[in-house]
């Protein structure tokens, strides 16, 4: 997580970076909260469960569960089987008694954060401190507006995404506000007619922010409550664009499968939200967005992609494809029949379901290869000699580089201990991209075979279908490598810190 202060590029121009300023609060109230629920305390105990936690922590389990995902988000804890553990610089810095606990000094931060909050009037001059407070009217006008001008951002990147589908029809676009993103989608696919809808006072709020009777050729505007009224028609495009994150799961499902029973027999539904399971462009996000919906509405929650995918599937929908945006958010389309053309990247999605932190594609020239990697393994593990994966059995660096170099495609994958997970989710992908029509697909793991206790004797491995090379016995750089991925890995220097495992996936 980082905001880019050193890094920041003055010459971009996306609002991504001021957004993520605008909402760094987040993160440190997340940090204080645990500290002051004791969490680390508690997971440092053996604590792991939501249910154990939340007894000791005299919290509601489904609140605190919201809580611990975005923790995970942020580095503060790691989720293993349903089980939550404290993070290597958390059980460093955060657990109370342990030498270098700064938890305190954190809580002092939090202590002195009110008064930044002043900074404003503190700079102000003196005649100007006093400022009359804003009408419901005119304070709900501001947010439309300014959530209009936010979605016309991403409008232009979803509309991209429709321009080859077959859409022939009436548009309805729910919670849509000022009507920012069905202009553009209208724009875009050339589509004759849409439905606005949300509640009444955001579309009075929208016709004062587009008063030109112009603004509204092709476009009607209906204000209601989409729980309870009643449409005419069937549409073959219905768009949710960060409406089913202010109801609670019971509530969501049930408006999303009525929008479904909306759609004509090809129509196709976008949903465009944040989504807790998702990393897109800033990871974690949709798990803070999901705490702003506990606290800023009565039952708002950001449903996980998979989740809202599945209440699809029980309405019928068949055809799916989910797509991160260059922005904080996503979108699933879907329908019943027919294909989506969105690019998908399927091994993406099943990497992080397997386990993976991450999947980054590289390419080959990437991958660096050098002579001494091989002599490390030699002059520095003591098992060196004992696996038939390793040196000086296994590949070289001359025949590696070859193979690499025979690939177009390359993911590295990132995840943790235990080893043999490790493996088997590398073989699991490995699988995946195979029957996804990669024949050439093959995996590089992290650190010497554990398929079995010891190599046979004659010197014949028993199961090739389970074994791999590693990537430093195969004289792979996996430090330089990883760098040129983007991933900084530092060795471990005392018992008990945390492990990267880095594995590779080739493809052709």
């Amino acid at each position: 997580m980082s905001f880019g202060f050193k890094n920041h590029d003055p010459a971009q121009t996306g609002f991504q970076f001021l957004e993520d300023l605008s909402t760094a609060y987040w993160y440190s109230q997340v940090l204080f909260t645990a500290l002051e629920l004791e969490l680390f305390s508690f997971l440092d105990k053996g604590l792991c469960s939501v249910k154990d936690l939340a007894t000791a922590a005299t919290c509601d389990p489904y609140q605190l569960v919201r809580i611990l995902k975005a923790m995970d988000c942020m580095g503060l804890v790691t989720i293993q089987n349903d089980c939550f553990y404290n993070s290597q610089v958390a059980s460093l810095y955060l657990v109370p008694g342990k030498k270098d606990y700064m938890g305190n000094f954190f809580l002092y931060r939090q202590y002195i954060r009110s008064q930044w909050e002043n900074l404003t009037q503190k700079v102000l001059n003196q005649e100007k401190k006093q400022e009359s407070d804003l009408s419901y009217t005119d304070r709900n006008l501001r947010y439309v507006s300014s959530t209009d001008t936010l979605v016309r951002q991403k409008a232009r990147e979803i509309a991209g995404f429709l321009k080859s589908e077959n859409i022939k029809g009436f548009i309805l676009d729910i919670g849509g506000g000022g009507g920012s993103m069905i202009r553009v989608i209208q724009e875009s696919i050339k589509q004759s007619h849409a439905l606005l809808f949300d509640i009444p006072e955001v579309i009075e709020a929208a016709k004062k922010m587009y008063p030109d009777e112009d603004d509204w050729n092709d476009i009607t505007p209906i204000g209601g409550d989409f729980r309870t009224h009643e449409f005419d028609d069937t549409f073959a495009l219905i768009c949710m664009s960060n409406f089913l994150h202010a109801y609670g799961p019971d509530e969501a499902k049930k408006l999303c499968l009525k929008s479904i029973s909306l759609l004509n027999k090809d129509g196709l539904l976008l949903i465009h939200d944040y989504f807790p399971d998702r990393k897109g462009s800033v990871p974690g996000k949709g798990a803070l967005y999901d705490l702003n919906m506990m606290l800023n509405t009565f039952n708002g929650a950001c449903h996980d992609s998979k989740t809202i995918i599945q209440w699809c599937k029980e309405a019928g929908l068949k055809i799916f494809a989910t797509k991160d945006l260059s922005t904080d958010t996503s979108v699933i389309l879907a329908r019943r029949n027919g294909s989506i053309a969105l690019p998908q990247n399927p091994l993406q999605d099943f990497a992080i379901e397997v386990g993976f932190d991450d999947i980054i594609s590289i390419s080959p020239t990437d991958v660096v290869t050098a002579i001494w990697a091989r002599e490390k393994c030699r002059f520095g593990c003591e098992r060196f000699g004992q696996g038939l994966q390793c040196p000086p059995e296994g590949m070289n660096h001359d025949k590696t580089r070859q193979l690499l170099d025979s690939y177009s495609t390359i993911f590295l994958v990132r995840g943790a201990p235990p080893g043999k997970n490790f493996q088997k989710a590398l073989l699991s992908l490995e699988k995946k991209a195979f029957l996804d029509g990669y024949h050439k697909a093959f995996v590089f793991g992290a650190g010497p075979c554990l398929v079995c206790l010891q190599c046979p004797e004659d010197g014949f491995c028993k199961y090739p279908h389970l074994s791999r090379p590693s990537m430093e016995g195969s004289g792979i750089d996996v430090y330089t490598t990883a760098s040129n991925a983007g991933i900084s890995l530092k060795p471990v220097k005392e018992k008990g810190q945390y492990v990267t495992y880095i594995g590779l996936l080739l493809l052709e």
